[in-house]
């Protein structure tokens, strides 16, 4: 019985020199210390594991591992690629953990900062959320970089928390991994546009068109540059164009009234603020900026009748304050406590001889402004 057990014995002792032989007694330790739960420990020998052996490739494995445990994620994946590099042996684990580290800090982030950030009224709080959504869409990014999730989202949380340079670097990043998104070209170009760069503003939103020529947003942002830059040809080149694609935006037709009214072109503004009426009903600058237009266009037909005495200008601006006027009593019906359009209807009945209702609606306007 003796000798059994000693051969026995034997045997075990093989079993466990072949089951632990291929691995090295310093990548033994940092397994045991991490399956013992003392990870800072297995840390440090894993960092000496792999400079004792740097051509084994579970000694990166697990460095890389406990690289993400304490959110290193750039060295993560410094020592996986050193791994595979090697060996694709723990290319399934590896690419577990990296998707791993990813989720659990691009949720976090959008759930508990960035989305509680957008919505916190509290301008101190709402940084506070932005710096911390930004700090995790940084380990999302670093944990997986090859992943566009994060870099929007990153750049607007860098932006709204004063760090502008790295917005920058980011949302770049985004297009230059994306460089077919128009969509996100738009968005690059809107950050832009955020903090005042308007030429890089401008210079996005054209390549977005470049790449599709109906991204209407690409139009609009760059009809409202060239209207802030007074370049009052180059914004009516764009919006006419968004029109078209969207009939029904009031916003498009009003700003293109806006300019041909700064540029003092009063008839050709009407149509496009009527438009603008018909699609909301309830903008009141739009009824006053036409009953302007009414007023200015029948004052030159006005001036032009004393410069010239031809009757044709003198009907022709009776023929405005006509139109004016059904607009007018139904604009101060809709509007009433706007000062404006009473004065303009005043001078509507005045130069249509209704000296009566002139005289009323001159004494509203008075008690408007004594209010």
């Amino acid at each position: 019985m003796k000798k059994v057990y000693v051969v026995l014995a034997a045997t075990v002792l093989m079993g466990l020199i072949l089951l632990t032989g291929c691995r090295n007694p310093e990548v033994e330790g940092v397994v045991i210390n991490m399956q013992q739960g003392l990870y800072e420990k297995a840390y440090d020998l894993a960092k000496d594991a792999v400079v004792k052996y740097p051509e084994d490739p579970e000694a990166w494995y697990l460095l890389g591992e406990l690289h993400g445990r304490f959110q290193k994620y750039q060295e993560m994946n410094e020592a996986f690629n050193k791994s595979l590099a090697l060996s694709d042996k723990y290319k399934s684990e590896i690419e577990q953990l990296r998707l791993k580290h990813f989720a659990e800090n691009y949720n976090d982030a959008l759930k508990n900062y960035y989305n509680p950030a957008r919505e916190a009224e509290d301008l101190a709080k709402r940084k506070e959320l932005f710096e911390k959504a930004a700090e995790k869409f940084l380990f999302a990014h670093r944990a997986m970089p090859s992943r566009i999730e994060p870099l929007t989202p990153m750049s607007v949380s860098f932006l709204e928390s004063g760090d502008t340079a790295q917005a920058e670097k980011y949302i770049l990043q985004a297009v230059e991994m994306n460089p077919a998104n128009d969509t996100l070209m738009v968005a690059v170009g809107d950050f832009y546009f955020k903090i005042y760069k308007l030429q890089n503003a401008k210079n996005m939103y054209e390549k977005a068109l470049a790449v599709n020529p109906e991204n209407v947003d690409a139009m609009l942002a760059l009809g409202e540059i060239y209207t802030r830059e007074k370049n009052w040809d180059k914004a009516l080149e764009f919006f006419p164009q968004a029109m078209q694609r969207q009939p029904d935006n009031p916003a498009i037709p009003n700003n293109i009234a806006i300019i041909l009214y700064n540029n003092e072109k009063y008839e050709e503004a009407i149509p496009y603020l009527l438009k603008t009426i018909e699609l909301e009903p309830s903008n009141q600058n739009a009824y006053e900026v036409l009953s302007l237009c009414y007023m200015q266009s029948a004052q030159k037909y006005t001036d032009k009748f004393a410069e010239t005495e031809d009757t044709q200008y003198r009907d022709q601006a009776l023929a405005t304050y006509q139109k004016a006027l059904s607009f007018l009593e139904d604009a101060t019906t809709r509007f009433p406590d706007s000062t404006l359009l009473w004065n303009n209807l005043g001078v509507t009945y005045a130069q249509l001889g209704m000296k009566d209702k002139a005289e009323e609606a001159f004494e509203r306007q008075k008690q408007l402004e004594e209010m």
